[in-house]
């Protein structure tokens, strides 16, 4: 599973990210993570990922990439403000399966 996680400048959400690939790869949860700067949502290739996550400060973005990610049937979601502002890999990747979980399901 392919996710993308778009923040304000790529940055903050890069120790978020890095955090996520530790975990990730430790249990072997199959989950490929990457990051995007909002300034790059008019190009992102979102048909190359399953799911779509947004940081909490971007949120008003959300309309924006449902548009796109839509008529691709891809989930978008914003990550939970807790567990972003405590750089939470383990509750970020179990909101990851989770959605991904209702939908497949």
């Amino acid at each position: 599973m392919k996710a993308l996680i778009i923040c304000q400048f790529a940055i903050t959400s890069k120790n978020m990210i890095t955090k996520i690939i530790k975990y990730t790869e430790e249990f072997k949860s199959g989950i490929e993570v990457e990051c995007a700067s909002v300034s790059e949502i008019s190009e992102l290739p979102f048909e190359n990922y399953d799911i779509v996550l947004l940081a909490p400060q971007i949120r008003n973005y959300l309309s924006a990439v449902s548009e796109k990610c839509n008529e691709l049937d891809i989930p978008v979601d914003v990550i939970d403000v807790v567990a972003y502002g405590l750089q939470d890999a383990k509750k970020v990747v179990s909101q990851i399966e989770n959605r991904m979980n209702t939908i497949n399901s």
